[in-house]
């Protein structure tokens, strides 16, 4: 028995040195991918090609301690958008998401989920397209309105109707980003708005 058990055990180590490095290589993919897409560039189909343009338009950028990238075109330089790496807690399990944020850190851009184990159907539908990208354009604190308002309002974005705990996990994570890394810019940036418009009228 204890032999059996032995074998057993190596089995699946055995297993899990196999396998380890093609879930880190997935893991890597989908976090490239999901960088792309909150910069609003179309991820290629093929992992080499998505790997090829992570390595040559994004760089990580400093944030404290959240993980984080700024994503620059590939022939101009320009700054295209800022992704942020957050994580809260799901109804079942940690949530992880990439946010954008634009490059004056004054709106978001779509946010993309990398991570979660909510409810299907409900909680699970946090990953849908629709739900991702309404936060384009939108800014922080934001708010939950009912599921189906489609709120034009620049803080507010839609919930999921029955997945009160999923919902409000999503818009927390959102708004600790923008309290760290947008909040105070965008106070400042009105600051200086302000003192150009006194300078105009001087």
């Amino acid at each position: 028995m204890c032999a059996l058990t032995l074998a057993l055990i190596a089995c699946v180590s055995a297993l899990y040195l196999a396998t380890a490095d093609r879930v880190r290589r997935n893991a890597d993919l989908l976090l490239q991918r999901a960088v792309m897409e909150v910069a609003g560039v179309p991820a290629p189909a093929r992992p080499a090609e998505v790997a090829a343009w992570f390595e040559r338009c994004v760089e990580a950028e400093p944030a404290g301690s959240r993980t984080s990238f700024r994503v620059r075109d590939g022939a101009s330089g320009e700054t295209l958008a800022l992704a942020f790496v957050c994580t809260g807690r799901g109804l079942w399990g940690p949530i992880t998401a990439v946010a954008g944020v634009a490059p004056d850190r004054r709106a978001f851009r779509e946010f993309r989920i990398l991570e979660q184990n909510e409810t299907p159907g409900l909680g699970a539908r946090i990953a849908e397209a629709w739900f991702m990208g309404q936060t384009l354009g939108k800014r922080g604190p934001l708010t939950l309105v009912p599921e189906g308002a489609r709120s034009q309002a620049p803080t507010e974005i839609d919930a999921i109707t029955g997945a009160t705990v999923s919902s409000t996990a999503v818009r927390d994570m959102l708004n600790g980003v923008w309290r760290e890394q947008c909040a105070g810019n965008a106070v400042r940036q009105a600051g200086r708005d302000e003192e150009v418009g006194h300078g105009r009228q001087e």
